[in-house]
Order: C-alpha cells, then sequence, then structure tokens
C-alpha cells in the first residue's frame, strides 16, 4: 500500500505541476478505500508543502451542498488541506492560466480561538462554538486534474486534497454570532451582477454543523482542530465557472464581502 501512496501523491503532484487533465487517476494508482485515499492526500499535502515552503493553517470541505452530493453519489462531505501558499486575502488578482479549472464558490470560513479539548461526546453544533473565533466571508476557487470530476469516485478527489486550488479571505467579523448564519444570505456575483443566491442552511444544515462534523471525523484518525486553523465549511450557493477577465464577489451582507479577479 505504501507503494501506491506514493506513487499516487507523485502522480497527482505532476499533474498539478504540468496543468495535466486526465479523466481519472490510472487504476493502478486508485485508492481502494476512503482510508487509502487520505493517506494519499497527507502524501500529497506533505509534498506541496515541502515544495512550496508553506505550512499547512487548516481544512476545507467540499460537499456540505446537498445537490452536490447527489451529484457525486456521496452522503456525506469529505476534507481537503490549506496551505499558506494558496490561502489569499481579499482584493487578489489571480492568473487565469494558472489554474486547470476556476469553480468559485462563496463560503463561510470559521477560525478556531482555542484547541479543541477531547470529548466522549461527538461534537454539535453548540458545543463546538465556543472554540470558534472570527468568521471571514471567502471564496474557495475549486482547481482538479479531472475531465469531468464528477465522474471519478470520490476517493479521486479526497486524494487530490479535496479538489481544492486556493481561497480567497475577507476581514474577519468578531460579533458574528449575534447572526443566525443558517438563514444568512450570500450572493456571488460575477462582473457586477448576481450569478447565484444561497444561505448558510446549505452548508449541512448550518456550518456550525460543517465544524462538527469535521471534528468529529477528524478524531476518527486521530487528529484535532487547534487554535489559529482555518475552516472553509463549504459551498453556500451553486458554483460559477469563471473565466480570464471576470471580477468575481461574495457579499455576505452586514458580514462583508470578499473580491478576487481573473486576469
Amino acid at each position: 500500500m505504501e507503494n501506491i501512496v506514493s506513487d499516487a501523491a507523485e502522480w497527482l503532484l505532476t499533474a498539478r505541476q504540468d496543468m495535466r487533465v486526465q479523466s481519472n487517476l490510472p487504476t493502478s494508482l486508485y485508492p481502494d478505500s476512503v482510508l487509502q485515499a487520505y493517506l494519499v492526500q497527507e502524501e500529497l499535502v506533505s509534498r506541496m508543502s515541502k515544495l512550496n515552503d508553506s505550512p499547512v493553517i487548516g481544512y476545507k470541505l467540499a460537499c456540505t451542498f446537498a445537490p452536490l452530493m447527489k451529484m457525486l453519489g456521496t452522503d456525506g462531505p469529505f476534507y481537503g488541506c490549506l496551505m499558506v501558499h494558496s490561502t489569499y486575502q481579499n482584493n487578489i488578482k489571480l492568473e487565469a492560466e494558472n489554474f486547470s479549472q476556476r469553480i468559485v464558490e462563496p463560503e463561510f470560513l470559521l477560525e478556531m480561538s482555542a484547541d479543541l479539548p477531547a470529548s466522549d461526546e461527538p461534537y454539535t453544533a453548540q458545543s463546538i462554538l465556543p472554540y470558534i473565533g472570527d468568521l471571514f466571508p471567502s471564496i474557495e476557487v475549486v482547481d482538479h486534474r479531472y475531465t469531468d470530476f464528477t465522474k471519478v469516485g470520490v476517493n479521486a478527489l479526497i486524494a487530490d486534497n479535496a479538489i481544492h486550488g486556493v481561497s480567497v479571505l475577507g476581514e474577519a467579523v468578531s460579533d458574528w454570532k449575534s447572526f443566525d448564519l443558517v438563514t444568512h444570505k450570500v450572493d456571488l456575483c460575477i462582473n457586477g451582477k448576481i450569478k447565484e443566491t444561497g444561505i448558510g442552511e446549505n452548508v449541512l444544515g448550518n456550518p456550525l454543523n460543517a465544524m462538527a462534523w469535521l471534528a468529529n471525523t477528524l478524531k476518527s484518525r486521530g487528529k484535532t482542530l487547534k487554535k489559529g486553523d482555518l475552516v472553509t465549511t463549504g459551498a453556500t450557493s451553486p458554483t460559477y465557472q469563471a473565466v480570464a477577465g471576470d471580477l468575481v464577489r461574495g457579499d455576505f451582507g452586514q458580514l462583508g464581502e470578499v473580491i478576487l479577479s481573473f486576469t
């Protein structure tokens, strides 16, 4: 299994570097379980981290939006890792040619304010809340190495760091706990016009449910959320495939906005 993990991670890293798009991972390198897919992801992230001198700074959640679960044929989310080199501040200009795909998603991003203590009970939206600090309006750019990501199977997506490209963060919001994230509206605007609209309920019913899911899933893998970890909780609205020249804005109302453009 060790060779499969190492070889699959190298294949994915090379595909990222070469901007190579394939129908799927080679059959001989395809993870045979979710566990093996995460082992490939860990090896890929380790190699990207060393290559870019870029520490892991948190997690990204994928497939928290019910229509996407149905599209991929799965009944739950999965996660990837955020790194310094792929996390940007507001109003960033990104070169479109640096991405195989430019699938943009407005997302609530939450920062841990304390290490999450061990618990005999599974975490819930309520019990994880005291350990969460600032909220950031954010946009994730999903990027992947597959001709059609809906046909490769979840294990291939997990292995490729949950097809994470970059995340862009708006300004930190400290008083967000007075807002109801479940009903909070988010607009995805393209070139000054609203393209898609969503609400926090689209994220596993509540972005805090997504945080609890991650905490419980990490525990099952011998990991935990730490102070300072950033977690982008998943798409609040249908996504949009951006092209060169697009100005993308996530409008989170009173919680702020986040802007990026593709040059």
